[in-house]
């Protein structure tokens, strides 16, 4: 379970499912969790904290522009085939707006893989380039 910083209102006891691990990202000061990755060069105060993914990862030809694409492909790398991700709604803003074209090809290669992949919180069916969606 990769889970981002939109829902830091909840435990990860609250979060937490039977079988799954719970990776948590940047600086979430949640205790807990199994692992800790802070992609962004950030010093955190978890001493289980990954700073840094292998190289291969960003080798693989896919366009890895935000932590949760990188996530999803260290670990599909790692055997990972269920991933739930929560947390990270990837909602409107110009931010993620540039991040979403590349998180959406990245989930669908894994899942032409074979990646079985759920999105909590993630809006369904939304045409992201439409209407509200649109900054001017």
């Amino acid at each position: 379970m990769i889970c981002g910083k939109a829902n830091r209102d909840q435990s990860l006891d609250e979060i937490r499912e039977p079988g799954r691990e719970i990776w948590l990202l940047g600086t979430d000061s949640r205790e807990g969790a199994d692992k800790y990755f802070e992609l962004h060069g950030i010093k955190v105060g978890h001493k289980n904290t990954i700073y840094r993914l292998p190289d291969e990862v960003y080798e693989q030809g896919l366009p890895i522009n935000n932590s949760i694409s990188a996530l999803l492909v260290y670990a599909w790398m790692q055997g990972y085939t269920d991933i739930a991700v929560v947390g990270s709604p990837m909602l409107a803003t110009v931010e993620y707006q540039e991040q979403r074209p590349a998180l959406a090809f990245v989930v669908g290669y894994l899942a032409g893989l074979g990646l079985k992949l759920s999105w909590d919180g993630m809006v369904e069916n939304n045409d992201y380039g439409r209407d509200s969606q649109i900054l001017s």
